[in-house]
């Protein structure tokens, strides 16, 4: 492969944390633990966060970035945040953005105008939230060479391992052997967990312009991955590369199971809303399959309603 000059990058890494400061570290580690024969951007947006993971970030960066290149690195201020950039100091392959937002963007305004700069230098996107992490050094490697050699694909993932609570790992493989091309109507069986979030690498631009379903959502892969299906094939590869913790502090999981009754009505509806936009979207092509999900939709929201009534029980026996 032709060597790429430092400003130009094959892909560009989004990660967002806020207060995780006990997993954040594992993350930024998965980032430099990558091997690849192309540079890679990792950018971590740390959301004004109240505990030390702006703390651990920066001891991360000091120690072992060369912030010294001045020809490279550099630290600025700007009105919305603090950022500093530069090169690892010995995987010269490997450069971190930093970005210390200076005020908390959580519902309020979208982060991603953020990281234009470094984005839209680079032909792929990966993922990996600050709770979760990458194992395998050849995983952005395997996944670019995949997409590389299947230029009509929008996405690829892989398998992962979850990791509970209580220290416990499962793997978590959509399919048993890598696999070429992903059936939709399988995501539309499992919606936005069909792929993990740190498994994903797909190709920059196939999200834009943006659909009129993924304006009904303000949260979750769901819309992003169907996105990707209906712009490109979607491959899998049944390689353990990274690890998704299940009920993290700070996760979207987590705070899923803390929502109030009216949250949780408001959800359903949004959900619904959803599902009947991809439909109009794709002209009913997938009507059969969305009335299930629609299905699914309401038992969740049974499922939502006991959790909240069980626990208020519980509590008032306290």
């Amino acid at each position: 492969m032709t060597e790429m000059k430092h400003d130009k990058y094959m892909v560009c890494t989004r990660c967002y944390t806020f207060n995780q400061e006990s997993y954040i570290l594992d993350a930024m580690k998965g980032f430099v633990l990558q091997q690849t024969t192309f540079p890679v951007v990792s950018v971590v947006v740390d959301d004004a966060s109240t505990d030390k993971t702006a703390e651990v970030i920066r001891g991360f960066v000091y120690d072992n970035f060369d912030l010294e290149d001045k020809s490279i690195a550099y630290e600025r201020e700007t009105d919305y945040a603090q950022i500093i950039f530069a090169r690892h100091k010995s995987n010269l392959n490997c450069y971190f953005a930093i970005l210390f937002l200076k005020e908390n963007h959580h519902r309020k305004k979208s982060k991603l105008p953020y990281l234009k700069e470094w984005m839209d230098r680079a032909k792929y996107i990966a993922i990996c939230e600050g709770d979760d992490f990458w194992t395998d050094p050849l995983k952005l490697q395997k996944q670019v060479d995949f997409l590389e050699s299947h230029p009509d694909h929008s996405l690829c993932f892989h398998a992962v391992n979850s990791l509970h609570p209580n220290g416990q790992t499962k793997l978590s493989s959509r399919y048993k052997a890598d696999l070429e091309e992903c059936p939709i109507e399988d995501f539309f069986k499992i919606g936005g967990a069909f792929a993990p979030t740190c498994s994903m690498l797909y190709v920059n631009g196939k999200l834009e312009p943006t659909p009129s379903f993924r304006k009904k959502v303000k949260v979750g892969d769901s819309p992003m991955i169907l996105t990707l299906f209906l712009r490109g094939r979607v491959g899998f590869l049944r390689d353990v590369m990274g690890c998704y913790r299940v009920n993290a502090i700070g996760s979207w999981s987590l705070r899923q199971k803390q929502l109030s009754y009216k949250q949780i009505v408001d959800k359903f509806w949004g959900t619904l809303a959803y599902w009947n936009e991809i439909n109009r979207y794709t002209n009913g092509k997938y009507s059969k399959c969305i009335r299930k999900r629609k299905f699914h939709t309401l038992l969740s929201l049974a499922k939502s309603l006991c959790t909240l009534i069980r626990n208020k029980i519980v509590a008032q026996k306290k």
